[in-house]
C-alpha cells in the first residue's frame, strides 16, 4: 500500500452543494490530523482557505501576494488584494487623500493611528476597515454621516449596507435585534486601532 508524504487537493469541494461542503471540509481536517501529512490544497474558496489550512499562500495572476497562517492574513493583510479577498463580507476600501490630522474621505477626517513613515498631505491612500469593527451611532454624533441602503438579517448578525454623502459604500456587520433598517440615517465610526492604511499602488503603510 503507498504511502505517500504529501496529499493534493485541487478544489475537491467545488461541485458539492453547500451542507456536503460543510461535512466534508470537517472529514478532511480529521484526516489531516490522523494522518499527518503534508496537505497542499488549492481553491477558490476563502472559506476553505480559512478553515482547512495552517499556512495560507495567496496568489494572484501566478504571483505570491501573502504568506501566513489564516489569522495572519486576515488580520495583518499586507496589501489591499489581500484585504479585499480575504473575509466575508470583505474589508471596506475607502478612497481618500492623507493629512496629519487624518484621511479625508469626503468632507469628514478619519482618525488613524501613528505611522514610521508618513506620506506627504494630501497624498491618495486607500483607508479600511473589517465590516465587523464599525461601530453605529445617531446621526447627529460625530460620526461619518451615512444612509442605510439595504440591511440583510440573518439571525445572530445582520449586515447592513449604506452610503456615504460622498458616494462610496460601506458594509457594517451588526449583531443584535435593533438594527437601523433601509432608508435611515446614521453615524458610523471606524476604531483609528482597527483601520488600515495603504498606499496609491494598494501597499499597506505601516
Amino acid at each position: 500500500m503507498r504511502k505517500p508524504d504529501v496529499f493534493l487537493f485541487d478544489e475537491p469541494l467545488s461541485n458539492l452543494d453547500a451542507e456536503l461542503r460543510v461535512s466534508m471540509r470537517i472529514e478532511i481536517s480529521r484526516l489531516h490530523r490522523d494522518l499527518g501529512n503534508t496537505m497542499i490544497y488549492v481553491t477558490h474558496d476563502q472559506t476553505e482557505a480559512m478553515t482547512l489550512t495552517d499556512r495560507i499562500v495567496i496568489l494572484r495572476d501566478g504571483r505570491i501576494e501573502q504568506v501566513g497562517t489564516p489569522r495572519q492574513v486576515y488580520e495583518e493583510p499586507d496589501n489591499t488584494f489581500v484585504a479585499g479577498f480575504i473575509g466575508s463580507p470583505r474589508m471596506n476600501l475607502l478612497k481618500g487623500l492623507w493629512f496629519r490630522e487624518g484621511i479625508r474621505v469626503g468632507e469628514a477626517f478619519l482618525p488613524m493611528q501613528a505611522l514610521r513613515n508618513e506620506p506627504d498631505n494630501g497624498a491618495e491612500v486607500t483607508f479600511g476597515i473589517r465590516p465587523e469593527h464599525i461601530q453605529i451611532g445617531p446621526e447627529t454624533g460625530n460620526g461619518l454621516p451615512a444612509v442605510v441602503e439595504f440591511s440583510e438579517y440573518l439571525g445572530g448578525t445582520c449586515y447592513i449596507y449604506c452610503r456615504l454623502a460622498e458616494g462610496q459604500t460601506v458594509t457594517i456587520e451588526s449583531r443584535g435585534h435593533d438594527q437601523p433598517k433601509s432608508g435611515d440615517s446614521i453615524g458610523i465610526f471606524f476604531p483609528p486601532e482597527r483601520s488600515f492604511l495603504f498606499d496609491l499602488n494598494g501597499v499597506r503603510m505601516r
